[in-house]
């Protein structure tokens, strides 16, 4: 997460065009929206007792257990690249278009989802600190209904002091598979754990049940690569983290990503 901000800071000062960033976590984590209140959303001693780590993201949306996923992110100017969207919606929507398109490169037929403010609604009051997914926003990105990948977005305005900007960073998981554990294990004392997984088993799937086989690592981020191409009509070039951006991204880990503060106080 720490890094993830730190290629969004270089963005904002012009050091780096657009930035796609593909992941996986070791050891299984759960992430936090910004703006979830912990005690509410999660156990913290039942991710204690099973090592699960726990840390809150830049972006909104909801609680996510990465594990058996592939993480995107997206961040850039906002301002200099106007093709990626003036608002979050827009944003959201040039997205989902490359996810779609990168989708076709594995086969699959996909679509992304623009649910009623009704269902939106019931599924908020069942579930009120809901996994993310659990339920899906809008744009977000369905197989026969079914949620396939889960994003969050924020964006800023100037952070750098140094011009105006507006910034963006995206966040995404991809479901490749059934992992071992279920966040509906990890909900705080009195939830409903197994309506949850019931809930969770209806609304969601993942890359391997729609393919029948496991997807590879280098073969998804091969269709991600092509999809993200073809929908920008771009050419991506693998880059490498630089020194000031790890250098930022150290800092941040030890002043925010791995402070009780950041984390739980909210």
């Amino acid at each position: 997460m720490a890094l993830d901000e730190a290629l969004l800071f270089s963005c904002e000062e012009q050091k780096s065009p657009p930035i796609l960033r593909l992941y996986h976590w070791n050891p299984p984590s759960i992430s936090l929206g910004y703006s979830q209140l912990i005690a509410s959303t999660i156990d913290l001693k039942k991710c204690r007792d099973r090592h699960i780590d726990v840390v809150r993201r830049i972006t909104g949306g909801r609680a996510v257990l990465h594990e058996n996923e592939l993480t995107y992110s997206v961040c850039a100017d906002a301002g200099k690249y106007p093709d990626l969207g003036q608002s979050t919606i827009q944003t959201y929507q040039k997205i989902s278009s490359a996810l779609l398109e990168s989708l076709r490169f594995l086969g699959i037929t996909a679509e992304w989802h623009k649910p009623s403010r009704e269902t939106e609604s019931l599924f908020f009051c069942k579930f009120p600190s809901k996994p993310c997914f659990v339920s899906t926003s809008r744009y977000e990105i369905t197989v026969k209904g079914r949620k396939l990948i889960g994003s969050a977005q924020r964006r800023f305005g100037s952070r750098s002091g140094r011009r105006t900007t507006m910034s963006f960073i995206q966040h995404g998981s991809i479901l490749t598979g059934k992992g071992r554990y279920n966040i509906a294990g990890f909900l705080p004392e009195g939830s409903s754990a197994e309506a949850l997984t019931q809930s969770l088993d209806k609304r969601s799937t993942n890359i391997e049940e729609i393919l029948k086989r496991p997807a590879k690592t280098d073969e998804m981020i091969s269709a991600l690569k092509a999809g993200f191409s073809s929908a920008f009509d771009i050419k991506l070039v693998e880059s490498y983290i630089t020194d000031a951006e790890r250098k930022k991204a150290e800092t941040l880990n030890q002043e925010k990503y791995l402070t009780e503060e950041w984390n739980y106080q909210r």
